[in-house]
């Protein structure tokens, strides 16, 4: 196993702020339909040389879309229009709060659900997140594409200066 933090969720914080990873990962959720959790929890099993494979990933999905769909969403969307009123900066952070909240413990959920079906695996790491992008109904094309590349490209030089990855 490679030299990888095995929290996703300190992990993931830590990517999370790395040059070019939040903008890449932003634009897949808002312009496409990605998500970000699951896409940093595909990068982070194939910086251990680990992948979910593809008859899995609907697995994952339906494991982590209730949450997602039910409590995620729903606070993102307070947060942005708390945003929105210029009358309202302190409820803007405490929703903003309240989601990442969501968002990490959800981490703690996925790294289980994802070691629990994870194989050994190599290749780019752009073809791990094709592979999820997939199940995932993405609602753009070759901007997907495009978007898919710019963050899979942050993320190999981010794991050049300070995270392993494999071969591939």
């Amino acid at each position: 196993m490679n030299e990888v933090n095995p929290d996703l969720r300190s992990w993931a914080l830590d990517f999370y702020a790395r040059a070019g990873v939040a903008p890449a990962l932003l634009a897949l959720q808002d312009e496409c339909g990605q998500d970000v959790l699951l896409l940093l929890t595909v990068t982070w099993l194939w910086l251990q040389g680990r992948a979910v494979p593809v008859q899995k990933l609907n697995w994952l999905l339906r494991q982590h879309s209730p949450w997602q769909q039910q409590i995620i969403e729903p606070l993102r969307l307070v947060r942005r229009r708390l945003k929105q009123d210029p009358a309202a900066p302190a409820l803007y952070q405490q929703a903003k709060r309240l989601e990442q909240d969501a968002e990490l413990l959800q981490m703690v959920r996925l790294q289980d659900w994802a070691l629990a079906v994870a194989e050994a695996g190599g290749g780019k790491l752009r073809e791990h997140l094709l592979a999820l992008s997939s199940v995932q109904q993405p609602i753009c094309g070759e901007r997907l594409e495009n978007l898919l590349e710019r963050y899979a490209a942050a993320a190999e030089a981010a794991a050049q200066i300070g995270f392993s990855s494999p071969a591939g």
